[in-house]
């Protein structure tokens, strides 16, 4: 994960500074109008629903785009935020979707009961993203690939959302006293203080798929994870 960090910090910085700008104006521009419409119960719902959706496309795209720059970098084929945003856009009729459906499956299995949340989240945490720009097949190819090394999947997983959510209350913390609630300073805050997560998050999912495509077959090395993405 370190080296995926290092190899490509400047293309994954630029992509998370641009989803910082992006989230920063989304999310205040919601909070705004969701204060405004508190007595319409229906607007307020479908204007919640509908920044959540943003949220979600937004953040696949990127996480895509990143997953591509860190996989062609390590391959020795240096390559830019824009590139990588190209590629995204190129898989968001795919991408977007299964995005949604693994966030749904995810929620609902919290609500019913925490565990297969927990499971549904090392799975889609841990290849999601490579299934989909990689190998351009569905969910169901993630549970194959997680299930073959649940428990060392499942490790590294919890590690990381454990060490980002006390990153987050920190974080939290910090932006409370730091800014105004409601304000665009606070929405700008909360979005620089996810750039470090963002950055790390693409290095976990890409370790983290490449890992379990090794392990499946010793012959896929970085060079033809690449050459997948490239046809």
């Amino acid at each position: 994960m370190i080296g995926v960090v290092q190899r490509s910090l400047v293309p994954l910085l630029t992509l998370q500074l641009w989803v910082a700008a992006i989230s920063a104006v989304l999310s205040f521009t919601m909070t705004r109008l969701l204060s405004n419409g508190q007595s319409a119960n229906d607007a307020v719902g479908l204007l919640a629903f509908l920044g959540l959706m943003a949220t979600l496309a937004i953040g696949m795209l990127t996480q895509a785009a990143g997953v591509y720059v860190a996989i062609r970098d390590a391959a020795g084929r240096p390559t830019t935020a824009k590139q990588g945003l190209r590629f995204a856009i190129k898989l968001a009729p795919a991408l977007v979707p299964a995005g949604l459906a693994a966030g749904t499956l995810t929620f609902v299995g919290f609500v019913l009961f925490v565990i297969p949340g927990l499971y549904l989240t090392i799975v889609f945490a841990a290849t999601l993203t490579g299934v989909i720009t990689v190998e351009r097949l569905g969910v169901m190819r993630c549970f194959e690939l997680v299930n073959r090394r649940l428990w060392p999947t499942a490790r590294r997983i919890i590690v990381a959302v454990l060490a980002g959510g006390t990153y987050s209350v920190i974080t939290s913390y910090m932006v409370s006293v730091l800014s105004t609630p409601q304000s665009f300073n606070e929405a700008a805050l909360e979005a620089l203080f996810a750039i470090p997560l963002g950055v790390v998050a693409v290095g976990i999912t890409t370790v983290s798929y490449a890992e379990l495509r090794f392990h499946e077959r010793s012959c896929m090395l970085t060079e033809q994870l690449a050459d997948q993405l490239d046809r």
